[in-house]
């Protein structure tokens, strides 16, 4: 049997992968990175918008410093640099079917409101800094937004703005995301409910691509990209072989840190677990539409929230020199809103901006990303209690699994993909020697 060409193959070259393919080789592993897409990244995008000179980023960005040493850490590494959200002056809510400023619910129901809020609070002291305990019965927790006790009879306006914050921070309806996905991000945010609003005020100054460029130029090892990889089989002497559209290669081992919605576009040999199959062919829950919007008539400090408004969030982001402002937009119902269409953006902006004039518009379809197959992963009611975030936790054979997707810390962030590469990356190294 030929002997494998490399210690370590990386499949990705997201933030996961280039973490880990950086570490294997400071670690003298010989690496090579695959990566399906033509570009480094992987579910982050730096791009420009539109037809203009102006940069945005069409997936994950904001960050937090504070709360995410492992963005901190490589930032601080290379020099990258970030920029403070500009705080917002001008806000709309829309929800009860009315539209308020400053405050999202109307004085009449701040007790239902208190009621939930410490609710909330005495649910997360289950799970201490936001980190699922290991024997901990999640059941009652492990439900969606929508079905649990405190939530249900709560009143029209405050319902819908937890709703509206389930939609937002999830990409998917209160009836998709667990609650235990917003009890682990508030308590990372340190056991702070608001922080999940102002904990994340930070932005790459130069994108995210600044650091995605920084790590993979660190890394002493070859990096192929528009390498799609279409079949992962182990030999009987632990090594793997891995075939792509350009031929095979084989490692020692391999970290995979394909998302979940996409692993079913490779043939595992062996076939995965029972339990990581199952997770593959259910896929996970967002759908999360990331939409930027080049705008006239829009307030200063502009910041809209509403439900079933066809967009749940809308920021103000970027003032371009034609006057015309840059609205980030954040949304989940295909059925509401056509990301593609100007024409129905503006009818969704129209209701919290009446005479916004829309003069282009700009997304990607992370959905029909064929790398992607969907955005960032969430917790689907049930997933904890079933075990289910388990089910890629250990190495299938020489087969390594990371990414945001499969970290318990800060899942579905960047942050949470460092921290996974860095982690997997270690575990490997130790395997090798």
């Amino acid at each position: 049997m030929a002997e494998a060409e490399y210690d370590a193959i990386v499949i990705g070259a997201g933030f996961s992968g280039l973490v880990a393919a950086r570490d294997l080789s400071e670690q003298g592993h010989t690496v090579l990175v695959l990566e399906g897409r033509d570009r480094l990244g992987g579910r982050t995008w730096y791009r420009n918008f539109s037809d203009t000179a102006k940069q945005v980023e069409m997936g994950g960005g904001w960050v937090s410093t504070r709360w995410m040493p492992t963005v901190e850490l490589e930032a601080e590494r290379y020099g990258v640099e970030f920029v403070d959200q500009t705080d917002s002056q001008h806000f709309v809510w829309a929800t009860g079917g009315e539209k308020r400023a400053f405050s999202p619910i109307p004085p009449h129901e701040f007790g239902a409101a208190t009621h939930a809020i410490h609710a909330i609070h005495e649910a997360m002291k289950l799970v201490p800094r936001g980190m699922v305990a290991e024997g901990e019965d999640y059941s009652a927790l492990d439900v969606p937004v929508s079905e649990w006790p405190p939530f249900v009879e709560l009143p029209l306006a405050t319902k819908e703005f937890v709703h509206m914050w389930a939609a937002m921070y999830s990409g998917s309806s209160e009836d998709d995301v667990s609650l235990l996905h917003f009890l682990t991000m508030f308590g990372q945010f340190g056991d702070d409910i608001a922080g999940l609003h102002f904990g994340l005020a930070q932005r790459f100054a130069h994108g995210t691509k600044s650091l995605v460029d920084r790590i993979a130029g660190s890394i002493d090892g070859e990096i192929r990209l528009a390498t799609p990889v279409r079949r992962i089989a182990q030999r009987e002497d632990g090594s793997v072989t891995v075939e792509t559209d350009d031929g095979s290669v084989s490692a020692q081992r391999v970290v995979c840190t394909v998302p979940i919605n996409s692993l079913h576009r490779i043939e595992f040999s062996p076939e995965l677990p029972p339990l990581a199959a199952g997770k593959v062919a259910k896929g996970t829950n967002s759908k999360s539409i990331k939409l930027w919007a080049q705008c006239r008539n829009v307030p200063n400090g502009f910041l809209g929230m509403g439900w079933k408004q066809g967009i749940e969030w809308t920021c103000g982001i970027y003032e371009l020199e034609d006057g015309t402002t840059l609205l980030c937009n954040f949304a989940f119902d295909r059925e509401q809103i056509d990301p593609t269409s100007r024409e129905s953006v503006e009818k969704a902006l129209r209701n919290f901006i009446p005479d916004v004039d829309v003069v282009a518009i700009d997304s990607h379809d992370w959905i029909g990303d064929e790398f992607a197959d969907g955005t960032s992963m969430i917790i689907d009611p049930g997933w904890v209690s079933s075990g289910e975030y388990k089910a890629f936790a250990k190495p299938h054979g020489s087969v390594y699994f990371a990414g945001a997707d499969h970290s318990m810390v800060w899942t579905g962030w960047i942050a949470g993909a460092i921290a996974s590469g860095a982690t997997v990356a270690e575990q490997v190294s130790a395997s090798l020697t």
